[in-house]
């Protein structure tokens, strides 16, 4: 990852995944391999949307209904995500791979490129 990239992460601790959930994250990030053995309570941290300009980061950022640099706003509501205008800025399997995420109740973080 370079400094101008922009993240847009996913997290959820695995005690709170259960086995359909933990079956999301092999699909989403990782080889499942990286993920045997994963100790309850631990929290997996991943990519799911990069934004390398500040255009796109903002524009990812209002497709949840927040500002870039509303700071006290980075934990979104994956529920409010616009998913016409994602799959127009990072297409049709990155959107997939957020959706499986977001029913399967994985919480999302919002990191700005400003």
């Amino acid at each position: 990852m370079t400094q101008t990239e922009n993240q847009f992460s996913f997290t959820r601790a695995a005690s709170k995944t259960g086995g359909a959930a933990k079956k999301q994250i092999p699909r989403s990030y990782y080889p499942g391999q990286f993920y045997v053995g994963i100790e309850d309570g631990a929290t997996v941290v991943a990519n799911v949307f990069t934004a390398i300009t500040s255009e796109i980061s903002h524009d990812l950022a209002r497709c949840f209904g927040v500002g870039a640099l509303d700071l006290g706003k980075h934990h979104v509501d994956a529920g409010r995500g616009d998913l016409h205008r994602l799959k127009d800025l990072f297409g049709d399997q990155d959107v997939a791979r957020f959706v499986s995420l977001r029913d399967a109740g994985f919480q999302f973080y919002y990191l700005p490129n400003a």
